[in-house]
């Protein structure tokens, strides 16, 4: 708790016992000091003289004290001098005061009204430094992602870049997820369904990389792959376009083993873009049986193999200049 500073007492004064005892009367205390207190009387001639001296000015008290103790004629004149070098020295002082209080005005007028005009070495005042300053933003180079358009990432992509030549081993995974196919295509609608396989013809894309694979507890087998399309702005449309619930989706690649029935039952798709790249993954159960719904183990095949695998495998296309 904060403490703050104590209050003052009052000092006993004697006669008057303790006042800082409980109950003390201070009403009574102070009518009796009114009453006890000392008076002075004064006479007609005091208050006259009194009222007088209220009335006279300086020079007029001095001369009233010089006469009353009977000054001499040089203590006259000396008094008279030391007079009239205070009114010199207070005039002085006032015009001296004046002086610099006008100059003061002065400089900050000027001040003032300096700040308000522009500068004669700049026809347009400040506009013109302001122009400059946009012209030499708007002149500089544009930041460019590499993978923004096919025309800056160029080369194609091959399978073995996208999925190496043994199992994929994502960063941070629980495992290493089996590769039991690939396949490139140069025609994109062959890696889709109805309406995508339609939207995909009628796009720019110049091939599709694709890979059946096995999650690491074997209990969840997918088809994942990359669509090599011209920009940005056209694989986040068609993303756009899945995402809005079109007729179609993206086929799988069956293949025998734990991906045999991949695709004749309900299953999962994620998907996203990675500059002109659309990547997408289709997984199932690899008992058969229907996957209604993205529970966790979706969830993380679709982070392991999208946002992390692909990733890593295409990031190094935006080093190449």
């Amino acid at each position: 708790m904060a403490h703050g500073p104590s209050p003052f007492g009052v000092p006993q004064q004697a006669g008057q016992g303790n006042q800082h005892e409980p109950g003390f009367d201070w009403d009574e205390y102070d009518e009796r000091a009114r009453m006890n207190a000392p008076t002075v009387r004064l006479s007609e001639e005091e208050r006259a003289q009194l009222a007088l001296d209220a009335t006279r000015s300086p020079e007029e008290e001095m001369e009233a004290h010089l006469e009353s103790i009977q000054a001499s004629r040089p203590l006259r004149r000396a008094a008279q001098r030391a007079r009239r070098r205070t009114k010199w020295w207070l005039v002085a002082l006032a015009v001296v005061s004046g002086l610099a209080v006008a100059a003061a005005c002065t400089a900050g007028a000027f001040i003032v009204l300096r700040e308000g005009e522009q500068d004669p070495e700049a026809p347009n005042g400040g506009v013109a430094d302001q122009e400059s300053s946009v012209d030499d933003a708007s002149g500089a180079p544009e930041v460019v992602d590499p993978i923004a358009s096919r025309e800056t990432d160029a080369a194609p992509f091959t399978a073995e870049e996208l999925f190496g030549t043994g199992p994929l081993a994502p960063a941070g995974a629980a495992g290493t997820y089996e590769v039991l196919q690939t396949e490139e295509l140069t025609d994109c609608a062959e890696a889709a369904l109805d309406e995508l396989a339609d939207l995909l013809a009628d796009a720019d894309c110049t091939q599709a990389a694709r890979a059946t694979i096995v999650n690491p507890d074997g209990e969840y087998a997918a088809t994942a792959g990359v669509l090599n399309l011209a920009t940005a702005e056209e694989a986040e449309a068609i993303r756009a376009a899945i995402a809005s619930d079109l007729d179609g989706g993206f086929a799988v690649l069956r293949t025998d083993g734990d991906a045999a029935e991949l695709g004749r039952a309900d299953t999962q798709l994620g998907y996203n873009t990675y500059g002109h790249y659309l990547m997408f993954v289709v997984i199932g159960r690899t008992d058969g049986e229907a996957l209604t719904e993205a529970n966790d183990a979706v969830r993380t095949v679709v982070g392991d193999v999208l946002d992390i695998w692909f990733v890593d495998r295409l990031s190094p296309r935006r080093d190449v200049q």
